[in-house]
């Protein structure tokens, strides 16, 4: 993290320091609106929740070109991106099935050749093309593997 603000008594600018039991912020009929220059820092001995009504049309939105979800065992920033779930699902559906298929293939459609009675077993020519299709399938799907990445959101 490339900005770390000072404690409240390091701070030598003006500041305004609130302090109580307890602090309410109400905005009755629009909005709560907080801007900063810089960071703006939250930080509990508890549980920190944000809450939506639960209608269908409520949000939680982060927009943000880099989300950081947890920090890795020395404080540092995660590197691993997040997974897209429905794309993973469907990638790994897709390679289940071409794996299913190709299992399929071997025990019905290959074949063996063999020259001379008694000698080894050699590969057909014919496997070539009765297997093309898979291997260009499963080709396409190593090409998606790129997209089921998160481009902003990493994670611990």
């Amino acid at each position: 993290m490339a900005y770390i603000p000072l404690s409240p008594n390091s701070y030598q600018g003006k500041q305004v320091l609130i302090n109580s039991d307890r602090l309410i912020f109400n905005a009755k009929e629009d909005s709560i609106l907080l801007f900063s220059k810089q960071d703006i820092g939250f930080s509990t001995n508890g549980s920190f929740h944000f809450d939506t009504s639960p209608n269908n049309d409520s949000s939680f939105i982060i927009n943000s070109p880099n989300i950081y979800l947890g920090l890795e065992y020395d404080n540092t920033l995660p590197t691993q991106p997040a997974v897209l779930g429905d794309e993973l699902q469907d990638i790994l559906r897709r390679i289940i099935n071409q794996i299913m298929g190709l299992m399929n293939d071997i025990e019905f459609k290959i074949t063996y050749m063999v020259s001379v009675p008694g000698a080894p077993t050699g590969p057909n020519p014919a496997n070539t093309a009765a297997l093309q299709g898979r291997y260009q399938n499963l080709q396409d799907i190593m090409r998606e593997l790129d997209g089921i990445l998160s481009s902003n959101t990493k994670l611990v």
